[in-house]
Parts: structure tokens; sequence; C-alpha cells
């Protein structure tokens, strides 16, 4: 049996619509989602592939370390993560999560972290910080008269770039500002300035610049690589009036940082070394901070993928990915966009939220 979806495609937080056809319960292509009002139909390689992460690199069974993670089942699993949390006290364990959850279940892990007095807990978002943004819709980008772009955004997020291409059809000036090799985005804005780093950025934007940003003008901000430098740079714009869009690096980043705390790279590595617990729900620190991630005691990760981190894990929690449950996405321009379930998770792998509730039930707690 063969049918079409909806859905919201979770490559990146631009928050493009997505249908998904599915077969036999099992995602094996997407179709063009043309009444979708982000992306009108059109899709870039990760929209049109996305269908894919559902069953690459998947957990599907719980894991226990014994010589090696070994096949494991959900009360054997369960019970060793409540026994361990119970046994270090609160200042001991970190909640780590990544952009990639819903609404709902960020709210669920702060209750459960709020029950049991966790302070060390928190999101990485990129180099975007926790900041009082308005919401700006889409389509206020394509009818600027003027924007101004930090970061590679045509090429990294197609479907935002499609709309910056539609301003300057319309008439729109386009002035991009980034690093010294040539970038997409400065193939297609009428002026390219090259900084050194994101930091000069400021020196290099002169009065000129700054009285084309009229109510009219937006400011597209991406691939920064220091909360330093985005925070000074949108404090710099803010006394202008154009819309400022920071563009976020998961699909629900945004959403994440209105409900949990933002963790900066240092802000990650001062948890990874104060705590002696890590749950890690979806993210995968390994890679860039194992010399912290090796003296912690214990790490419970929970999430739909196989990674650095997972290998290295004490307890390993299959959960599900977006097609798999219901809930809400907020996008880079702070719109919320609901989500239903469209297929099972695979084996035995479990929704996040059902997840976190279970191991509250073994703790004690009534979430």
């Amino acid at each position: 049996m063969m049918k079409v979806a909806h859905s919201i495609c979770p490559s990146c937080s631009v928050g493009c619509g997505v249908n998904l056809i599915i077969k036999d319960n099992e995602a094996v292509g997407t179709y063009p989602y043309k009444r979708h009002p982000v992306n009108e139909g059109k899709t870039c390689r990760k929209g049109r592939e996305c269908f894919k992460i559902m069953t690459e690199n998947r957990l599907k069974e719980p894991l226990i370390k014994e010589d090696g993670l070994k096949l494991s089942n959900w009360e054997d699993a369960l019970d060793t993560v409540a026994s361990q949390i119970k046994s270090y006290p609160s200042h001991e364990i970190g909640i780590l999560v990544s952009g990639n959850y819903t609404n709902q279940e960020y709210e669920t892990l702060k209750k459960f972290a709020d029950a049991l007095g966790i302070r060390n807990i928190g999101c990485h978002t990129g180099s975007v910080p926790s900041s009082n943004l308005e919401t700006v819709a889409l389509d206020d980008v394509e009818k600027s008269e003027f924007i101004l772009i930090i970061g590679d955004v045509i090429k990294k997020y197609p479907l935002l770039g499609r709309r910056v291409i539609l301003a300057q059809e319309n008439g729109a000036e386009i002035l991009a500002v980034d690093e010294p090799d040539k970038t997409l985005t400065g193939i297609n804005s009428q002026e390219y300035i090259q900084v050194e780093s994101a930091s000069s950025i400021i020196d290099e934007v002169d009065d000129i610049i700054l009285e084309k940003l009229s109510p009219q003008s937006t400011v597209l901000i991406s691939n920064l690589e220091s909360e330093d430098d985005f925070e000074k740079i949108v404090k710099f714009f803010e006394q202008s009036d154009a819309k400022i869009i920071p563009v976020f690096q998961d699909c629900n980043s945004r959403g994440a940082v209105n409900i949990l705390p933002v963790l900066s790279s240092d802000d990650m590595k001062g948890m990874l070394e104060r705590v002696k617990l890590l749950y890690i729900l979806g993210d995968d620190p390994a890679p860039h901070m194992m010399e912290s991630i090796k003296n912690l005691d214990f790490i419970i990760s929970q999430g739909y993928l196989i990674n650095k981190t997972t290998s290295i894990s004490d307890v390993v929690l299959p959960g599900s990915c977006w097609a798999e449950k219901t809930g809400s996405f907020t996008n880079t321009t702070g719109e919320t966009q609901e989500i239903s379930k469209i297929v099972d998770a695979p084996g035995a792998a479990l929704d996040d939220q059902i997840i976190i509730k279970k191991i509250a039930e073994k703790i004690g707690l009534d979430l």
C-alpha cells in the first residue's frame, strides 16, 4: 500500500513543507508540497533526500555496555538509567539536547530536569545564542528593498536563498558580507564585502550601508563561529530599523531556545567538566570534546542515529525521528508548524517523549 503524507523537512531551520511517499510503512521518497507557504513546492537536495534520515544509521534496540555495547531490552535499560540517575546529586548530572526535537519534547525534558533539580541543561544551537528575536515572515524577505547577508545563505539554505533571489528580481539591492573565499551568495549579490573574520564585519559596514537599513530592509545572519560575534553583530544592527533573521543550525533550534537554556561551545565544555553523569538527546559532542567526555562516569545516549557518542555510551536508548512523532517545530523566522506521526519507529524504538516519561516513572516522578 502506498500513500503520500505532509510533513516539515528536518534538514535545516527554514521549515519547508515536504510530502513523504510511504510504502508498506516505510518512506521511499519525497514529492513536492506545492501548497506549503514556506517553499511553495520547491525543494533543495537535502529536502528531496530527507526520507533517507529515517533508515540510515538507525538505532532500533536498547543497548547496555557490557564488554562493549550489547543488545538489551527496555526494562533493563530503563532500570539501569533510573538507578544511575538516582545515585548522583543533581549538580553532578548534565542534560544535553540537540535542536532536532519537538517543542513538546523540550517542555517534557524541562519538567524532568526541574523535578530533579538539574541546572546543568541546555541546547547547543551553533553560533546563535538566546535572543528576544521577533517573528519575521519569509514574505518580508521577498518584499525587502535592501538585504544584507552575512554568510553563504544562498548555498547553505537554498529555499531561504530563493526568497533573496526573488527580492533581487523585484529590484532589491543585495549586499553580501563573508570571508575571502568566493561564495554563491557573493556571486549573486550586487556588492560583496570580503572580510578576514566575522569579528571585523562591523568595521566594514559604513554609514552609507546603515542608512539603507530601513523597515523595508532585512539582515540575514549565518555562518558565525563565535557566539560573542553574533551578539555583537545583532546589537550593532538593532540600532537600525531593519528586520533581523538569525539562521539557526538545526530544524528546531529556535524552538529549543524558547524553552531551554542555550549552551555556547564554552558552556558545553564547562558542563562536561562539571558533571559526572551526562544524559544526551540527539547530540553528538564526542568528536569535538572527547577529552572532556572521557572524564565522565556514566553516559546515557538517546536518539535515532548511531554516532560517535553512542559508541562510547553506557546505555543507548533508541528514539524516534521527526516523521515518527507528533508535535511542533519553530523555524528560523519564528513560525511554529505542526507535524504529525506518519510511520511507526523501527524495531523497539520509542517516541522520545515516552522515553523521558518512562525514565521519570522509574525514578518515582510524575510528569
